[in-house]
């Protein structure tokens, strides 16, 4: 019996480990979280500009004066603007100079005209909606949105939108749309009063030197705290 052929067998093959490179994985609620962050800033940011956008459409136009002349009105203002002028008197009110008042005398010949209205359209009941001057010089300087710290509340009732011209220091023409027509004299004269205020102070913050005594030096007031005298 003849032995079976020998039949070589193939060397068991190499075996080749592949490593995997690995890497770290994040976990699930930090990328959730990281997404949520993301989503909540861009709806932050759609509805800001959304809400902007709605404000502008719904607040209606800015009101602007009317063409109605109320001579009532005018001579309102002219008393007024002397009694704020009268107030600044140092006698009365210290830290005024002795030429203030006629310096806002001076002040008032500069005006062209000044226009009172409020910032936003009558449907916006903000905070932010607030009255405003702009006051026209007769070189064709305009100082425009003149603060007043008054708002518009057109809820409450319609603010006095006016455009009061000056010849000579003093009013001649108020032009209304004649709402106040609509309502007793004292109810404007609060307005009155804020707008010829507002007037009269506008050039202290330009040029406060004209109306009030300069302050105390820094020697000066090392002195009066050391007891030494001046």
């Amino acid at each position: 019996m003849e032995n079976a052929a020998f039949k070589p067998q193939a060397a068991p093959s190499a075996r080749v480990h592949t490593v995997a490179k690995h890497t770290p994985d994040i976990p699930t609620n930090i990328i959730s979280g990281m997404f949520q962050r993301y989503i909540l800033g861009s709806k932050i940011v759609a509805i800001s500009f959304l809400t902007a956008l709605l404000n502008a459409c719904t607040d209606g136009p800015v009101e602007v004066p009317g063409s109605l002349p109320n001579p009532k009105l005018a001579e309102m203002i002219n008393v007024s603007l002397d009694e704020q002028i009268k107030r600044m008197d140092p006698g009365w009110s210290p830290g005024f100079l002795p030429q203030a008042a006629s310096n806002a005398r001076l002040w008032l010949q500069e005006i062209n005209e000044v226009v009172a209205r409020c910032r936003h359209g009558p449907r916006n009941n903000s905070k932010f909606n607030l009255l405003e001057y702009d006051i026209t010089l007769r070189t064709g300087e305009v100082i425009k949105d003149v603060y007043t710290g008054q708002r518009c509340v057109y809820e409450v009732g319609s603010p006095l939108v006016m455009r009061v011209r000056f010849a000579g220091g003093r009013v001649v023409e108020a032009l209304t749309d004649g709402r106040e027509l609509k309502s007793p004299v004292a109810r404007a004269k609060g307005e009155i009063d804020q707008l010829s205020k507002g007037v009269v102070r506008a050039d202290w913050q330009r040029r406060n030197a004209r109306y009030f005594s300069p302050g105390k030096t820094a020697s000066e007031i090392s002195k009066e705290w050391s007891g030494d005298k001046p």
